[in-house]
């Protein structure tokens, strides 16, 4: 007969003689680097090309829409992605299987609908007063605000999982995709400002293309430390470990979210007095 696990048994680890996969994580984090970089490097490009083909009003709206834009994003999308990535990573490390996924997409979805209940009855208002009377400006930021929901809750994931191959190549993606739409204008393929904006709404569609890939693995990875089956037979410590790190409700969800909220906030509008 099998002696059953006490309390104060150690943890289950991994298996033994396994051995970290340092070559694949560094691999991953080289991409990442990649990925982020890039980030900077094609954005850059991107409003340097559209200086290059508009004129100064036309690309005053352009560089407009893109800070406006970022500075949501950041805002409100950027809380959720560290909620995320934390309580996967962090229910990965304990053993414990299946990801809560469905408090932080409720509190995703709840900062889009608070943007669109914002922004939609001050169509008229934004188009002309920010965007020169560009219908076409105001739906990019709109569209593009509401898709890069997915791609940041897909950054979150991606993080959690350990997949930083993959959040660096999401990342490139959205940053290159949003600069071919201002070399197309270059190369004479399209024209006007509107050409150039749509690489904003487009970019964070074209982002989740690594998700598929994404998916093809995870399941085949097996979580080290402590197994779920096990954690309810070994005692009271671990029953606690387990309610702990699975006990992620809407509300404590949302006041780390709203807290991480107010930092970004703050840390922009430093930034926006700073320049």
């Amino acid at each position: 007969m099998s002696a059953r696990t006490g309390v104060g048994a150690r943890p289950a680890g991994p298996a033994a003689g396994a051995e970290p996969d340092v070559g694949s994580y560094a691999s991953s984090a080289r991409i990442l680097s990649i990925g982020i970089a890039s980030t900077g490097i094609f954005t850059f490009l991107y409003l340097a090309f559209a200086s290059h083909e508009l004129d100064p009003a036309s690309y005053s709206r352009i560089s407009l829409c893109w800070a406006i834009m970022f500075v949501i994003l950041s805002v409100i999308y950027r809380p959720i992605e560290q909620l995320l990535s934390r309580t996967i990573a962090d229910r990965r490390a304990r053993g414990l299987h299946g990801h809560p996924l469905r408090v932080p997409a409720a509190i995703q979805l709840g900062f889009a609908l608070v943007f669109l209940a914002i922004v939609l009855p001050l169509r008229s208002e934004i188009e002309q007063n920010v965007f020169g009377g560009s219908s076409g400006l105001y739906w990019i930021l709109v569209v593009g605000v509401m898709a890069y929901a997915a791609s940041y809750f897909a950054r979150g994931w991606l993080a959690g999982q350990g997949r930083f191959d993959l959040y660096g190549g999401l990342v490139f993606l959205e940053s290159t995709s949003r600069f071919l739409f201002a070399l197309a204008v270059a190369i004479g393929i399209g024209s006007g400002q509107v050409a150039v904006g749509l690489g904003m709404a487009v970019a964070p569609f074209v982002s989740l293309l690594v998700i598929p890939f994404a998916f093809s693995r995870v399941r085949a990875r097996a979580p080290a430390g402590v197994p779920v089956a096990d954690a309810a037979r070994e005692g009271p410590a671990h029953a606690e470990i387990e309610e702990a790190a699975t006990d992620v409700t809407l509300r404590r969800g949302a006041g780390f979210a709203v807290a991480v909220v107010g930092i970004m906030f703050a840390e922009q509008t430093l930034m926006k007095r700073a320049c």
